[in-house]
């Protein structure tokens, strides 16, 4: 099956949005935080393949975002939109750390971790010492907010016009 970037770009709104009903309505942490991951994938991969058609199958978060080129096209984008040094920076660095979260807590391999499994390899990454309540449901929460701040930002840049 061949995709393109408008493919990979439905897919991460698809995901995304899964993410937040596996989370929500099924209590299905470790799925949806995958999802949540596979939404951000999704979302660089439609960026990079604007710029660069051939397949790249790592799952490297790191190495997709610099590829996608996004944080240089949200740039350009605010520019336009007449934006100052600093708030062109704000933006960026409020995406950085989305992503600097993302990358933390997302794995592909997430797609085979059972609840338990998920919950067993936090603790051993000391991230859930001192949660209250459920720690899956608070880390599933954060990287869903996460990915949601990089899909949102993705859509206002892939819906608005490239004018110069």
């Amino acid at each position: 099956m061949q995709f393109r970037d408008t493919d990979y770009y439905w897919a991460s709104l698809d995901r995304m949005r899964q993410a937040q009903t596996l989370s929500k309505e099924r209590n299905a942490y470790a799925l949806s935080m995958y999802c949540s991951g596979l939404a951000v994938e999704c979302l660089l991969r439609a960026f990079r393949w604007k710029e660069d058609q051939s397949f790249e199958g790592r799952h490297d978060l790191k190495s997709l975002l610099r590829a996608s080129k996004i944080l240089r096209v949200n740039d350009e984008h605010m520019r336009r939109r007449g934006k100052n040094e600093e708030e062109i920076l704000r933006p960026s660095r409020e995406f950085r750390a989305a992503m600097n979260e993302i990358v933390i807590l997302w794995h592909n391999n997430l797609r085979f971790a059972s609840e338990a499994r998920l919950k067993a390899h936090l603790t051993g990454l000391n991230m859930i010492q001192g949660i209250k309540g459920d720690p899956l449901k608070k880390k599933a929460s954060d990287l869903i907010d996460a990915a949601k701040l990089i899909v949102n930002k993705g859509m206002v840049l892939w819906e608005s016009p490239k004018k110069s």
